[in-house]
């Protein structure tokens, strides 16, 4: 058994062979969960947005901004198997070069990282890009002062989840923020 940082709650798994194959199989097993979304639906419903006309779906892009290798990993492997199309960025630095070169749909971001952390990010983007839609991560949970996740909502993150996170509430929780966002960006219709 190795201990490694997880990003969702399980902290212990088994490696096969020694090759980081444990991020595979801790989420299969919490894939495989009864009360995780079936990810067949996930792909066809939540992971891809209609184009004008409805023609034709694009996946969601989603850029994923974490200095710590396993959770890039795990959310990564996550989001793909979903149907999301994701770039990774290590630190707030390379997450405004990344947004610069390709804005994404969502960015989900770590609050503290190196460099640059998640809020003078978050504030960065707002400045160069109006109003992307981001979603701040963080372990943070020191009742006695601020939360670094009420921060990043003032900063302007739309939403804030507390690690460890589950699959299911990270889906749930981009799956709801997309769909509201892209709402709010239609014109009203007038009845």
């Amino acid at each position: 058994m190795r201990t490694k940082r997880r990003f969702f709650t399980e902290s212990r798994v088994q490696t096969l062979d020694n090759t980081n194959t444990y991020v595979w199989h801790a989420l299969r097993s919490a894939l495989d969960r009864p009360d995780m979304a079936n990810p067949g639906k996930a792909r066809s419903r939540r992971s891809t947005t209609a184009v004008a006309g409805g023609a034709a779906s694009a996946p969601i892009h989603v850029l994923v901004v974490e200095d710590h290798a396993d959770t890039r990993e795990v959310l990564d492997t996550l989001l793909r198997t979903e149907g999301y199309e994701v770039s990774i960025a290590v630190d707030g630095v390379e997450a405004i070069e990344r947004y610069r070169q390709r804005p994404a749909d969502v960015v989900l971001i770590d609050v503290f990282m190196p460099r640059k952390d998640g809020i003078e990010t978050i504030r960065e983007l707002r400045a160069e890009f109006g109003d992307p839609l981001c979603i701040a991560m963080s372990a943070d949970g020191d009742p006695t002062r601020r939360s670094a996740l009420d921060r990043a909502r003032d900063a302007g993150a739309r939403l804030a989840l507390r690690k460890p996170i589950e699959p299911w509430v990270l889906l749930r929780t981009l799956e709801g923020a997309v769909s509201g966002h892209r709402a709010a960006d239609r014109p009203a219709v007038a009845g």
